[in-house]
């Protein structure tokens, strides 16, 4: 499976006391630092066997998903945020939210719609929700791989052949997500598979 993390910002910029919070390895004292604890966690947790489509769409497994690729960085790994950030919905209805989008996934897979299209808009709208404290875009890019996979298509690239630098990629991912805001998925679906 390709995977590229887009790591946000300058490596050598220290976090901040809220930015630390929950943080598991002591070392861990730049934005880098954790870039590179986090990429080994989620490099152990894709190790694991892909789960099936029934398993993958039950919302508990997204939790444990979760869990699987930053238990070895962060205490909270796997459970809901429970603060507000300028990004995402209000965290009283993100298990609703979540359980709803699992529903429709069903849905959309009950009645044929191309696994593309599938997993696309399920990245989006988890990516939207915004469970999570932290990681996830790389969360709902693995579980969109993970889903487009249980319906019978290749994983998606993610930008990989692009040839692009990180920042640039990056860039491009964020447009595509914003145009899928309103709901135009094509972008989106165009840098998943590219």
């Amino acid at each position: 499976m390709t995977f590229e993390i887009l790591p946000i910002g300058d490596g050598h910029t220290a976090l901040s006391d809220e930015d630390a919070e929950g943080l598991i390895p002591t070392y861990v004292s730049t934005r880098g630092e954790l870039f590179e604890a986090e990429q080994r966690n989620i490099a152990d947790a894709l190790l694991r066997v892909a789960p099936t489509i029934d398993r993958l769409l039950d919302d508990s497994y997204l939790r444990r998903l979760h869990k699987s690729m930053f238990d070895q960085v962060w205490r909270w790994a796997g459970t809901y945020r429970v603060r507000e950030t300028n990004i995402g919905i209000d965290p009283k209805e993100i298990s609703t939210a979540v359980r709803n989008l699992v529903d429709d996934a069903r849905t959309w897979i009950d009645l044929s719609v191309d696994p593309d299209d599938v997993a696309v808009r399920f990245h989006h709208r988890l990516v939207s929700i915004h469970a999570f404290p932290n990681g996830n875009g790389r969360h709902g890019r693995i579980y969109a791989d993970y889903l487009v996979q249980g319906i019978g298509s290749a994983p998606f690239t993610w930008g990989f052949h692009l040839g692009l630098e990180t920042d640039q990629l990056r860039a491009r991912y964020l447009r595509a997500l914003r145009n899928a805001d309103r709901e135009d998925y094509d972008e989106l679906l165009v840098f998943a598979r590219s």
